[in-house]
């Protein structure tokens, strides 16, 4: 019944002109999102999958689409990725543990340089985390990496050092898993 649902809103919004990017497990992402007054393309996206359970599906958003993970983390351009939270079993507590353990990775263990800024995004996921909940997180060079939850904008971060290193858990050297980077790079489809 979900996805018939889904069918139908698509082939309403594609009757209309808006064009919207369907991807994995029932979650649809627009083709364009605008924030900041910036505009930024559907570049891909992926499921996490961890130990069976399927937390969320990220998509990666981009000025213009790029396959470089490298390159994505790197780029001191305005990019922003969107997470959709797909299982009850994600707690506050779970996300928080596992962005720490990201940026640990991301940072080849060196978070010191950028704790207070990790603890400032934490702040965001001490709210109770709950299944359809979306998260974006927005880098606009001069601003800093703006945190929403279900569109509304919970903490502005500055710092590009920051910006890498969040970026680097998913696109990173080490991303969170190989499969969820190469969907958020457009490499497969998730």
């Amino acid at each position: 019944m979900c996805k018939r649902i889904v069918m139908i809103l698509l082939a309403l919004c594609l009757a209309t002109g808006t064009a919207f990017a369907v991807d994995a497990k029932d979650v649809t992402f627009p083709e364009k999102v605008t924030f900041d007054d910036v505009d930024l393309v559907f570049n891909g996206s992926g499921i996490r999958v961890k130990s069976f359970v399927k937390p969320y599906v990220a998509a990666l958003f981009l000025q213009e689409k790029n396959s470089d993970g490298e390159a994505v983390v790197k780029a001191d351009a305005p990019m922003a990725i969107r997470l959709y939270i797909t299982s009850k079993l994600i707690t506050s507590k779970k996300m928080s543990k596992s962005t720490r353990k990201g940026f640990k990775t991301s940072t080849n263990g060196n978070t010191a340089p950028i704790q207070a800024e990790i603890d400032q995004m934490m702040e965001v996921f001490s709210e109770k985390i709950h299944v359809d909940d979306v998260y974006d997180m927005v880098y606009v060079p001069g601003i800093g990496t703006s945190i929403y939850k279900q569109g509304e904008k919970k903490a502005t971060i500055k710092g590009y050092e920051f910006k890498k290193a969040l970026f680097g858990i998913w696109l990173g050297a080490k991303p969170t898993t190989e499969a969820l980077k190469a969907g958020m790079l457009g490499q497969s489809n998730g």
